[in-house]
């Protein structure tokens, strides 16, 4: 296949190179008709390029129309509804990080509480029975002999 294809442009040049030497052998009329029929094709390019220009860019817009028109219909619904969800998820937040805060201030008026009125008596309590069992051992190894032991 890339041999015919090779052959084609093979052909193809050879074909320019005698259309180029033709053209310089030719009569000066020859050549001018030549120039004017190759402008007159070149214009008839431009006028077809412009035209296809103005139906891409009216393409364009239609496009553009139709998702703005998506846009409004479809998504930015939803995009309302989900930012509607996300508030109500951002409000149920804060009160339960409220109802935190509050427990947490509730737990430590309890500990502060329970620290006060609770074990702070028993340690006293605690501290004297242990004081009076200690004067009651002192008092009561009075009268004993006392022992030391002598070292020599």
């Amino acid at each position: 296949m890339f041999r015919w294809i090779g052959i084609g442009l093979g052909v193809l040049l050879l074909l320019l190179i005698a259309a180029i030497v033709g053209l310089f052998l030719a009569p000066p009329g020859v050549r001018e008709a030549i120039r004017d029929i190759f402008i007159i094709v070149l214009g008839f390019f431009t006028l077809i390029s412009t035209v296809l220009s103005i139906a891409v860019i009216f393409a364009l817009l239609y496009v553009m129309n139709r998702v703005d028109k998506l846009a409004r219909g479809s998504v930015l619904p939803k995009l309302d509804e989900a930012m509607a969800k996300m508030n109500e998820v951002l409000e149920s937040t804060k009160t339960l990080a409220g109802n935190a805060k509050d427990t947490a201030g509730t737990v430590a008026g309890t500990t502060n509480f329970v620290a006060e009125r609770v074990v702070s008596p028993i340690i006293r309590v605690s501290s004297l029975v242990t004081g009076v069992a200690a004067a009651a051992t002192t008092l009561a190894r009075r009268d004993a002999p006392q022992r030391f032991d002598s070292e020599s």
